[in-house]
This record gives C-alpha cells, sequence and structure tokens, in this order.
C-alpha cells in the first residue's frame, strides 16, 4: 500500500516536473521497492530443509542418529540448493538497494545545492563548535600557502622576532608582550637582518587579508606567531626525514613524527613601540628576562632556538651552558635527543616551550577574531 501510495503521488505530479521523474525520487521507489521485497524474504520461516532429521526407525535405537550420508542426504543437497538460491537474491537486493540509495543521495544533494535554502546568517557569536571549526581549519590552510609562498627566511629569523616580541612584556602594568612593535625596534637593537624577516610576514598578511573573508583582518603579530609555528614545525619534519638516505625518513615523520602545539589567534598590533625597551640582546640578559616572567630552565634550553644568533645553535647553547649549570644540564639532554632517530624529548619540549612563550602571561587572544558570519541553514525550504 504505501509502495502504490509514493508511485501514485510520483506519476501525479509529473506535469508539475516537466513530464519527467526526478531520479531522486526514482532513486527512494526503487529503495523503498528493494526494503519490501527484503522484508519479505526475511520473515519467511526457516526452510525445513534446513533442519536434521532423524528417522523413527533410527529414534528407537538409543545413541543411533541417521548419518547425512543416508536419511539426510537428499534434503542437504535441497538445502544447499535452496541457500544458493537465498544468497544471491539478498546479493542482488542490496546491490540495487546500494545504487539506488546513492543516486538518490546524490540527485538530494544536488536538488539543495540547486534551491535557496539560506534565510540570513548565523552572527559570529553564535557560530556552532563545528562551524567554528571548519572556518578555522580553512584559515589555517590559507595561512599555510601564504607563509609558504612569501616567508623564505629561515625559521630561526621567524623565532628571533618571537622571542624579542614575548620579551617586550612589562609584568608590573601589563603593557607590551605579543603586539609585533619588534618590528619597529630592530634598528636599535642593531638586529637589520631581521628587517627583511618582517617585510615578509608583512606580505604574507597582505595575501591572506585579501582572500580570507572575515572582517577582522589578520594581525602581524599573529602571522609572526603562525609563521614561528609553522616553520618550525616543518624543519623539525625535514629532520626527522633526513634520518634515513633509504626512503625510510619519510615513514619516521609519519609514524613518529611528535607534537607541536598550534598557537592561538587573535592578537592586536600595536601601532608603535610599545612595552618595555630590550637593553640587551646578549644571551645571559635574555635569559634572565625569561627568568623573570617565570620560564623553567627546561624552557629556556628549548627556547635556545629563538634567541638571536640561534643560526649557529651550537654557540648559542654554549652560551647557556655558560650561563646556568642547570641549563647546561637540560642543554646537554637536548643535544642527546637530537642525536636519536625520532628526536622526540627535544622536540617537544620545544614545541611545549613555545606554546607557553606565546600563551603565558602575554595579552589576551580574542576567541572570536577571523570568524566570519555563516549562511544559515533553514530547514523548512528543503523540498524532498
Amino acid at each position: 500500500s504505501l509502495l502504490s501510495d509514493t508511485i501514485t503521488m510520483v506519476f501525479g505530479q509529473r506535469k508539475s516536473m516537466n513530464g519527467a521523474v526526478p531520479l531522486c525520487v526514482a532513486g527512494a521507489c526503487v529503495v523503498l521497492l528493494m526494503a519490501l521485497v527484503s522484508s519479505t524474504a526475511s520473515n519467511r520461516p526457516q526452510s525445513t530443509y534446513l533442519a536434521a532429521t532423524v528417522t523413527p526407525r533410527a529414534s528407537m535405537r538409543p545413541g543411533f542418529i541417521s548419518s547425512p550420508s543416508s536419511a539426510c542426504a537428499p534434503r542437504n543437497v535441497r538445502a544447499n540448493a535452496e541457500m544458493r538460491r537465498m544468497g544471491r537474491k539478498s546479493f542482488l537486493l542490496a546491490t540495487g538497494g546500494v545504487t539506488a540509495s546513492s543516486i538518490f543521495q546524490q540527485q538530494l544533494f544536488q536538488s539543495r545545492a540547486e534551491r535557496d535554502v539560506y534565510t540570513g546568517t548565523t552572527p559570529v557569536d553564535k557560530l556552532v563548535p563545528g562551524q567554528k571549526s571548519a572556518q578555522r581549519t580553512d584559515l589555517y590552510i590559507v595561512l599555510k600557502a601564504k607563509i609558504g609562498e612569501f616567508v623564505k627566511s629561515p625559521y630561526t629569523s621567524v623565532m628571533q622576532l618571537v622571542l624579542l616580541d614575548a620579551l617586550k612584556r612589562d609584568k608590573s602594568s601589563k603593557t607590551g608582550g605579543l603586539d609585533g612593535s619588534i618590528q619597529y625596534e630592530l634598528d636599535d637593537l642593531k638586529l637589520p637582518e631581521l628587517k627583511q624577516t618582517v617585510k615578509e610576514l608583512n606580505a604574507a598578511k597582505d595575501a591572506v587579508n585579501k582572500e580570507w573573508q572575515s572582517e577582522d583582518k589578520l594581525t602581524f603579530v599573529d602571522v609572526l606567531v603562525f609563521s614561528g609555528y609553522l616553520k618550525t614545525a616543518q624543519e623539525f619534519n625535514r629532520a626527522l626525514v633526513q634520518r634515513s638516505t633509504n626512503g625510510g625518513g619519510q615513514t619516521i615523520a609519519s609514524g613518529f613524527g611528535n607534537p607541536f602545539p598550534v598557537p592561538p589567534l587573535g592578537r592586536a598590533d600595536a601601532s608603535k613601540n610599545a612595552g618595555k625597551k630590550i637593553e640587551s640582546t646578549s644571551v645571559a640578559d635574555l635569559a634572565n628576562t625569561l627568568k623573570s616572567l617565570g620560564f623553567a630552565t627546561r624552557d629556556i634550553a628549548a627556547l635556545s632556538i629563538c634567541f638571536p644568533g640561534s643560526e649557529d645553535l651550537a654557540n648559542v647553547e654554549a652560551a647557556l651552558s655558560d650561563y646556568d649549570p642547570k641549563v647546561a644540564g637540560a642543554i646537554k639532554s637536548a643535544q642527546q635527543s637530537r642525536r636519536t632517530v625520532t628526536q622526540n624529548s627535544y622536540q617537544v619540549n620545544v614545541g611545549e616551550a613555545y606554546n607557553k612563550l606565546v600563551t603565558f602571561g602575554q595579552p589576551a587572544v580574542n576567541p572570536l577574531a577571523y570568524y566570519y558570519p555563516a549562511p544559515k541553514f533553514d530547514i523548512s525550504k528543503v523540498k524532498l
């Protein structure tokens, strides 16, 4: 009855469908037909051919059951034939059902896309977690592409800018810190070689803002922080790939890669030099500043790649070892880890220390930054 009503409804509306039945409706009918036939077949009583039999004569003799080769043989042959026939039938029903269902779903989603099923937009503060996650993932993809295209400086140069910008934080007045103002202080710090990195980061920022559709424009400091994360993570991956010369390095990197937390975004840029002025970029002075901000010896050792001159990492680590014996012990452990195949403890420590550097005691981030209103889906407009 249900199948009959469905077919009547479909063919009764042919005139309003330009004389053709949509494939999605036809697919739905086929699925329904398959389900009804399959249900009928599955509700049949179990075949009597599948039941084992005992002859009357044999039942009168305790402990004796007629063997399949004697009394049950003809019935077993028929039972096997019945099972094969039902198996073929079930296979054909399942195949037809899956095919029809695929056609139905394809046409359903195509018809939804062709109709206007959206009414207005969902504001940023009302976005559900799934919408936020999708938008953030898309933003990461754009950032990765533009940073790869424009930022050609080594990862150490980017990390140096991140460290110096973070160390401008004044704990007492709660000013400065990661706000991008380090780009205005490079001449005073006698670090002109980092100007090229700043230029590349600004080019990447402009390229992202041309493509990203949120009202909030990405800030220089967010591109800086994300670039530090991205380029260091890529460098660590390359280090693992290079552990093998016979092609096994990629397997090591994909199977034993170490976690590197993605930094949060949503920081504001300073329009001029802000926060505490960095008086010296010597290893000892920067390490003292890190200590005053609450960083442990292991953190300081891990952040050695962020110190000015870290292109020669061995030289920076030697200076840090002379600065504090405890830091020297952490650096020795890091050097031992770098000689292993997976560099596990070294890379994990760097990732954790970097995440702490860009979050601990730094200016708060705007959790809604860079999202944009999403089209609001109106279920009442969907017609199947």
